[in-house]
């Protein structure tokens, strides 16, 4: 009978010190990437939420310097914010950082997408 009771007395200090514990906390490394924030981003920017999208951009730029579809994303957000100008400068950025054929097609499309945004282009 002792023997139960100091069974039972063992596995309740157990359960109440594990349910005093800190949360587990789970870490998701392949969604902070470059390449998550900058899809991040471009959904957000689809989606209006511009301020977010810059977020999204910025956060994929402090990872990688060098990425440039962070600073496509990044020049984007300045034209939505009606600063075009600045974003062609965050291209020309963009455009010589671009290591691969696909980011050199980011950067163009990049391009088309500002110049769609200037005043005489009826925006």
């Amino acid at each position: 009978m002792a023997w139960n009771r100091s069974i039972g007395v063992l596995v309740l200090v157990m359960l109440m010190l594990s349910a005093c514990g800190p949360d587990t906390i789970f870490l998701r490394p392949a969604l902070d990437t470059p390449m998550q924030h900058v899809k991040n981003g471009q959904n957000l920017l689809t989606r209006g939420k511009i301020d977010a999208a810059n977020d999204e951009f910025l956060r994929a730029k402090s990872l990688d310097q060098g990425y440039a579809p962070a600073y496509v994303g990044m020049a984007l957000v300045q034209g939505h914010r009606g600063d075009v100008t600045g974003g062609f400068e965050i291209l020309r950025q963009a455009k010589q950082l671009a290591a691969t054929p696909e980011e050199m097609d980011r950067v163009n499309k990049g391009f088309e997408q500002l110049r769609g945004m200037l005043p005489e282009n009826g925006k």
